[in-house]
């Protein structure tokens, strides 16, 4: 209702209008956040990933009778590289499954890493043949 002619918005319209743009922006901040976090996981996933492989193509590169029995781990860099301070650590484990001498060996690499307060895994497994 205008007084005397008077054209403008309620104390009412005001708080109602500006409740609804405070909604909004909290919504769309808490939205952003929760984004940038997955993103952070997902680059995580992507280089344990890639350092999974990066051990698999080098132990499939190696020669059939040099891959013996046992377990590795190591600390290393995003790009691999061993380093005590480095985010990733990386196990490897080779085994010969039964029946012995089928030629066939089992190759399993984990990367593991801190992603906040949660710890991360990427496992990868394949089998390379004697043929």
């Amino acid at each position: 209702m205008s007084v005397g002619g008077e054209k403008g918005f309620t104390l009412i319209e005001v708080v109602v209008a500006t409740a609804v743009f405070g909604l909004v922006v909290f919504v769309l901040t808490a939205f952003y956040f929760t984004a940038s976090s997955q993103g952070l996981v997902g680059r995580g996933v992507t280089t344990g990933t890639l350092l999974a492989q990066q051990r698999l193509e080098w132990l499939r590169n190696r020669s059939y009778a040099s891959l013996v029995n046992g377990t590795t781990t190591e600390t290393i860099t995003e790009l691999g590289a061993a380093d005590p301070a480095g985010r990733y650590t990386r196990t490897t484990v080779v085994t010969k499954p039964a029946p012995a001498g089928a030629g066939l060996t089992q190759l399993d690499v984990t990367v593991t890493w801190l992603e906040g307060t949660a710890t991360r895994t990427v496992r990868m497994t394949t089998m390379v043949g004697n043929f």
